[in-house]
């Protein structure tokens, strides 16, 4: 993403965007580049997975929503007929 002060640039998109791919803004020093240890990866794999639980146990209830509304609106099909 770039920023822009007070200062007026007259760039074209493109063109900070053909110069970003080109690794300026890595001359300049505007790259930040982190790593993990063994024991910071094992934490974010924990953090992720208790997430991963939560969304399907989520998702496992929205189905069933989704297939009792279904199941309403096969029976409400079947009054408005007869």
């Amino acid at each position: 993403m770039v920023q822009y002060t007070q200062t007026r640039f007259e760039v074209a998109f493109a063109a900070l965007s053909d110069a970003t791919r080109r690794g300026v803004l890595e001359q300049l020093g505007r790259v930040r580049t982190c790593t993990l240890g063994p024991r910071r990866l094992e934490e974010e794999a924990a953090r992720i997975e208790r997430y991963r639980q939560l969304w399907d146990a989520r998702f496992d209830e929205l189905d069933k929503v989704v297939e009792e509304l279904k199941r309403k609106e096969k029976v409400d099909g079947r009054k408005k007929r007869e």
